[in-house]
Protein backbone atom coordinates (compact mmCIF):
# COMPACT_ATOMS: atom_id res chain seq x y z
CA UNK A 1 0.00 0.00 0.00
CA UNK A 2 1.46 3.38 -1.00
CA UNK A 3 2.30 5.31 1.94
CA UNK A 4 0.18 8.46 1.81
CA UNK A 5 -2.67 5.90 1.65
CA UNK A 6 -1.02 3.92 4.84
CA UNK A 7 -0.84 7.37 6.99
CA UNK A 8 -4.22 8.25 6.00
CA UNK A 9 -5.92 4.74 6.80
CA UNK A 10 -4.04 4.94 10.40
CA UNK A 11 -5.43 8.41 11.19
CA UNK A 12 -8.95 7.68 10.83
CA UNK A 13 -8.61 4.61 12.06
CA UNK A 14 -7.76 6.57 15.30
CA UNK A 15 -11.18 8.24 15.63
CA UNK A 16 -13.93 6.50 17.94
CA UNK A 17 -15.65 3.56 16.87
CA UNK A 18 -13.36 2.95 13.54
CA UNK A 19 -10.72 0.31 13.10
CA UNK A 20 -8.23 -0.24 10.50
CA UNK A 21 -11.01 -1.99 8.05
CA UNK A 22 -13.46 0.81 8.49
CA UNK A 23 -10.84 3.38 7.88
CA UNK A 24 -9.82 1.87 4.81
CA UNK A 25 -13.02 1.70 3.46
CA UNK A 26 -13.18 5.80 4.34
CA UNK A 27 -9.86 5.80 2.34
CA UNK A 28 -11.13 3.75 -0.49
CA UNK A 29 -14.09 6.60 -0.74
CA UNK A 30 -11.72 9.64 -0.71
CA UNK A 31 -9.76 7.94 -3.28
CA UNK A 32 -12.95 7.99 -5.35
CA UNK A 33 -14.47 11.19 -4.42
CA UNK A 34 -13.82 14.25 -6.53
CA UNK A 35 -12.01 17.25 -6.12
CA UNK A 36 -14.78 19.62 -4.59
CA UNK A 37 -16.31 16.95 -1.95
CA UNK A 38 -12.54 16.48 -0.39
CA UNK A 39 -11.67 20.39 -0.13
CA UNK A 40 -15.02 20.81 1.45
CA UNK A 41 -14.19 17.85 4.29
CA UNK A 42 -10.61 18.90 4.32
CA UNK A 43 -12.11 22.85 5.21
CA UNK A 44 -14.53 21.79 7.52
CA UNK A 45 -11.66 19.72 9.53
CA UNK A 46 -9.58 22.62 9.51
CA UNK A 47 -11.87 24.98 10.91
CA UNK A 48 -13.77 22.59 13.13
CA UNK A 49 -13.35 24.74 16.33
CA UNK A 50 -13.70 28.21 14.59
CA UNK A 51 -16.53 29.50 16.43
CA UNK A 52 -16.90 26.41 19.04
CA UNK A 53 -15.33 26.48 22.55
CA UNK A 54 -15.78 24.33 25.68
CA UNK A 55 -19.51 25.83 27.74
CA UNK A 56 -17.77 27.53 31.12
CA UNK A 57 -21.19 25.79 32.95
CA UNK A 58 -21.52 22.00 31.27
CA UNK A 59 -18.35 21.68 29.47
CA UNK A 60 -19.71 20.76 26.35
CA UNK A 61 -18.50 21.53 22.81
CA UNK A 62 -20.99 24.39 21.19
CA UNK A 63 -20.99 27.78 20.20
CA UNK A 64 -21.04 30.08 23.11
CA UNK A 65 -21.69 33.48 24.05
CA UNK A 66 -19.86 36.43 25.42
CA UNK A 67 -20.67 34.47 29.15
CA UNK A 68 -18.78 31.12 27.62
CA UNK A 69 -22.26 29.82 28.15
CA UNK A 70 -23.66 27.41 25.48
CA UNK A 71 -27.66 27.71 24.64
CA UNK A 72 -28.59 24.89 27.15
CA UNK A 73 -26.67 26.75 29.75
CA UNK A 74 -27.81 30.46 29.01
CA UNK A 75 -31.45 29.24 28.52
CA UNK A 76 -33.64 30.57 31.65
CA UNK A 77 -36.51 28.57 30.45
CA UNK A 78 -34.74 25.85 31.41
CA UNK A 79 -35.26 24.05 34.98
CA UNK A 80 -32.50 24.76 37.29
CA UNK A 81 -33.36 22.68 40.02
CA UNK A 82 -31.78 19.01 38.14
CA UNK A 83 -28.65 18.51 36.97
CA UNK A 84 -28.06 15.74 34.23
CA UNK A 85 -24.24 14.34 34.91
CA UNK A 86 -23.36 12.62 31.95
CA UNK A 87 -20.21 10.98 29.92
CA UNK A 88 -19.32 12.94 26.81
CA UNK A 89 -21.35 14.94 24.70
CA UNK A 90 -23.14 13.15 22.20
CA UNK A 91 -24.86 11.47 25.72
CA UNK A 92 -26.40 15.63 26.04
CA UNK A 93 -27.47 15.39 22.37
CA UNK A 94 -29.09 11.80 22.53
CA UNK A 95 -30.92 12.72 26.01
CA UNK A 96 -32.05 16.39 24.17
CA UNK A 97 -33.22 14.94 21.33
CA UNK A 98 -35.79 12.79 23.05
CA UNK A 99 -37.45 16.10 24.92
CA UNK A 100 -38.66 14.84 27.68
CA UNK A 101 -35.27 16.45 30.19
CA UNK A 102 -35.85 20.31 30.57
CA UNK A 103 -32.71 20.51 33.32
CA UNK A 104 -28.90 21.54 33.25
CA UNK A 105 -26.35 19.63 32.31
CA UNK A 106 -22.48 18.55 32.75
CA UNK A 107 -20.45 16.74 30.80
CA UNK A 108 -17.92 14.70 32.65
CA UNK A 109 -15.48 14.24 29.94
CA UNK A 110 -14.34 10.73 30.50
CA UNK A 111 -15.35 7.72 32.98
CA UNK A 112 -13.24 6.88 36.06
CA UNK A 113 -10.68 4.41 35.29
CA UNK A 114 -11.09 1.00 37.83
CA UNK A 115 -6.95 0.91 38.24
CA UNK A 116 -5.21 2.50 41.09
CA UNK A 117 -2.50 4.91 39.03
CA UNK A 118 -5.29 6.08 37.15
CA UNK A 119 -8.10 7.31 39.19
CA UNK A 120 -6.27 10.85 39.51
CA UNK A 121 -7.14 11.34 35.93
CA UNK A 122 -10.32 12.73 36.51
CA UNK A 123 -10.10 14.41 39.66
CA UNK A 124 -10.45 17.76 38.11
CA UNK A 125 -13.56 17.77 36.38
CA UNK A 126 -15.14 16.04 39.07
CA UNK A 127 -13.07 19.04 41.35
CA UNK A 128 -14.66 21.51 38.78
CA UNK A 129 -18.28 19.65 39.21
CA UNK A 130 -18.38 20.19 43.01
CA UNK A 131 -17.17 23.51 42.35
CA UNK A 132 -20.03 24.50 40.16
CA UNK A 133 -22.87 22.70 42.72
CA UNK A 134 -21.25 24.99 45.66
CA UNK A 135 -22.21 28.05 43.45
CA UNK A 136 -26.00 26.96 42.42
CA UNK A 137 -26.82 25.75 46.39
CA UNK A 138 -29.88 25.86 46.97
CA UNK A 139 -31.14 26.04 43.46
CA UNK A 140 -29.97 22.58 42.60
CA UNK A 141 -31.83 19.66 44.48
CA UNK A 142 -31.27 16.67 42.21
CA UNK A 143 -27.86 15.63 40.41
CA UNK A 144 -28.84 12.39 38.15
CA UNK A 145 -25.64 10.35 37.27
CA UNK A 146 -26.33 8.87 33.64
CA UNK A 147 -23.31 6.81 32.57
CA UNK A 148 -23.21 4.02 30.32
CA UNK A 149 -24.03 0.44 32.36
CA UNK A 150 -20.28 -0.54 32.50
CA UNK A 151 -17.69 -1.45 35.27
CA UNK A 152 -15.94 2.25 34.61
CA UNK A 153 -19.93 4.19 34.80
CA UNK A 154 -20.66 1.63 37.11
CA UNK A 155 -17.76 2.66 39.65
CA UNK A 156 -17.87 6.56 38.70
CA UNK A 157 -21.34 7.01 39.48
CA UNK A 158 -20.54 5.12 42.60
CA UNK A 159 -17.92 7.30 43.60
CA UNK A 160 -19.39 10.66 42.25
CA UNK A 161 -22.54 9.67 44.38
CA UNK A 162 -20.61 9.64 48.00
CA UNK A 163 -18.72 12.64 46.71
CA UNK A 164 -21.89 14.51 46.08
CA UNK A 165 -23.28 12.82 49.21
CA UNK A 166 -20.38 13.85 52.01
CA UNK A 167 -20.44 16.69 49.87
CA UNK A 168 -23.73 18.28 49.48
CA UNK A 169 -26.33 16.14 51.78
CA UNK A 170 -29.14 18.26 50.71
CA UNK A 171 -29.24 17.64 47.32
CA UNK A 172 -30.77 14.21 46.26
CA UNK A 173 -28.67 11.98 43.73
CA UNK A 174 -30.31 9.51 41.63
CA UNK A 175 -29.50 7.12 38.88
CA UNK A 176 -31.26 6.87 35.47
CA UNK A 177 -33.21 3.77 35.96
CA UNK A 178 -31.20 0.17 34.58
CA UNK A 179 -32.07 -0.74 31.10
CA UNK A 180 -32.76 2.62 30.14
CA UNK A 181 -30.65 3.63 26.68
CA UNK A 182 -28.34 6.79 26.92
CA UNK A 183 -26.72 8.62 24.48
CA UNK A 184 -27.16 7.90 20.67
CA UNK A 185 -29.56 5.07 21.42
CA UNK A 186 -32.12 7.24 23.34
Amino acid sequence: MPKSIQELTDLIAELPGLGPRQARRIVQYLLRADASFKKKLADRVVTLTDGISRCASCFRFDETDNKKLCPLCADQGRDRSTLLVVEKDVDVEGIGSAGMYRGQYFVLGSLMPLTKQRRSALSPRVTELLAGLKKRVPDVKEVVLAFATTPEGDYTARELKRNLTETFPAITTSFLGPGLSLGPEI
